[in-house]
């Protein structure tokens, strides 16, 4: 059941565009799968769309025309029974073939089986020699092996080379094919729940407020249900420490997508203080909102529907704190949303730093003066990150650097270790066990 569910779910993300996690929360959803059960349908999603490319390359050799031959739901279900036979190790071999035949004749027929009993008893007579890159191209191409080696786009893999050079490269694109820790963080009104967590979490040292979890159990499922606990990485909550609120301070989320670092942010500012959240998105600011009246925050936070440039111009109103958590090409996030290496190309950068530059400039006259616009986005290329602010601090001289973090809120958290030269705040999974993700402060000018 596992693997069928599997196989279903990454047919949705193939053919439908689906989103991974949510294409398999819906499957869970429709399926009553034990806590083991989901868990390897969930790795066998996210591992075989990591791997997708080393896969396919290692595919293309025993299948006489090639994948691009291949029927739909035969190569997703050959790339899964691959992704079990060379990345795990705890499946019989014989129960991935069977499975996999199985599988085979219920999307295609008796022929199919056929095909993908051959081409995995194939695999499996020439398991000791396979690879699905070349270590030639470590000296000859190494852009090509670094991409078939951890199963990148062509153009990534030269970013890659570019900004880290090779060695680096290698370690920083390893480090993206593995599964990310769950971090968490708990909203619920409990007393002294670090005495009482659930079965599998424990506290993060050095972040206030963050857990960390083993896996998603029932019980934690049950928690995020609730809203008494949410599902945030490191990145994501360091972003929002990073703004460095303060109690009874006016806070805007200009961006604020289903609402993490609002609630977050809600928290620290008090019920002296007020956060206004936009977002554009129905489904999100409904989900902000139920979030909302499950904790207990609704008091203090503010939610318009509604594009940021509509909200700027809608009202003489002003900030001690503006953080736009732009739209972004995602790349920060490959570890949780694997599809993201096949979906985003450079065109896609060229077309959101444009986005990025509106939202800066609406942000821009919501800033107090003496106030600080904090601008974040979870990817790692520079024209999102640091090119971005470079180019509106040239634009706007009314803003200047504001530096690390100063407030009593998050001065027990080790900022040298998660800021650049700049004094911006630059994640990435292999330094940090984070997703990648990009932040400055700039102050306006009083």
């Amino acid at each position: 059941m596992p693997r069928r569910t599997a196989l279903d779910v990454l047919k949705r993300v193939e053919l439908d565009h689906a989103y991974s996690h949510i294409a398999l929360a819906n499957a869970f959803g429709a399926h009553l799968l034990s806590e083991r059960d989901r868990g390897l349908a969930t790795e066998l999603v996210y591992g075989t769309l990591t791997w997708q490319r080393t896969i396919d390359r290692m595919l293309d050799c025993f299948v006489r025309r090639g994948v691009e031959s291949l029927d739909v739901p035969i190569l997703i279900d050959l790339r899964l029974a691959i992704y079990q036979l060379v990345f795990l190790d705890r499946i019989p071999e014989h129960a991935i073939v069977d499975e996999a035949v199985n599988l085979a004749k219920e999307e295609s027929g008796k022929g199919a089986g056929g095909l993908v009993n051959g081409v995995l008893r194939s695999i499996l007579r020439s398991r000791a020699d396979l690879k699905g890159w070349d270590e030639a191209d470590r000296d000859k191409q190494p852009a090509r092996y670094l991409a078939q080696r951890y199963s990148l786009p062509d153009w990534l893999a030269e970013r890659f080379l570019s900004r880290h050079g090779f060695e680096r490269a290698l370690a920083m694109a390893e480090a993206f094919t593995k599964r990310p820790a769950l971090f968490l963080r708990y909203l619920g009104d409990e007393p002294g729940i670090v005495d009482k967590l659930p079965e599998g979490v424990s506290v993060v040292e050095g972040l206030p407020g963050a857990f960390v979890a083993a896996g998603l159990s029932d019980a934690l499922r049950s928690g995020l249900e609730d809203y008494s606990w949410v599902v945030q990485d490191l990145g994501s909550q360091l972003v929002g420490w990073f703004a460095d609120a303060e109690r009874g301070q006016s806070v805007l989320d200009a961006c604020a997508g289903l609402g993490g670092k609002t609630l977050a942010l809600a928290e620290v500012v008090g019920s002296e203080g007020r956060v206004e959240a936009v977002e554009p998105n129905l489904g999100k600011v409904e989900k902000l909102q139920q979030a909302l009246a499950a904790t207990k925050l609704a008091g203090r936070v503010g939610v318009h529907q509604a594009m940021l440039q509509d909200f700027a111009k809608s009202g003489d109103r002003s900030f001690d704190i503006v953080l736009v958590d732009a739209p972004c090409t995602g790349l920060g996030v490959m570890r949780r949303h694997p599809e993201m290496r096949w979906r985003r190309s450079e065109d896609d950068i060229v077309e959101l730093v444009t986005i990025q530059r509106e939202l800066l400039e609406a942000a821009a006259g919501l800033v107090k003066p003496g106030g600080v616009l904090v601008y974040s986005v979870c990817t790692f290329s520079g024209e999102e990150g640091p090119d971005q602010v470079a180019h509106f601090l040239k634009n706007h001289p009314e803003f200047e650097r504001a530096g690390a973090p100063k407030h009593a809120n998050s001065a027990q958290i080790a900022w040298p270790r998660y800021l650049d030269e700049n004094s911006d705040m630059a994640l990435n999974p292999l330094d940090h066990d984070a997703d990648a993700f990009y932040a400055a402060r700039l102050r306006r000018k009083a």
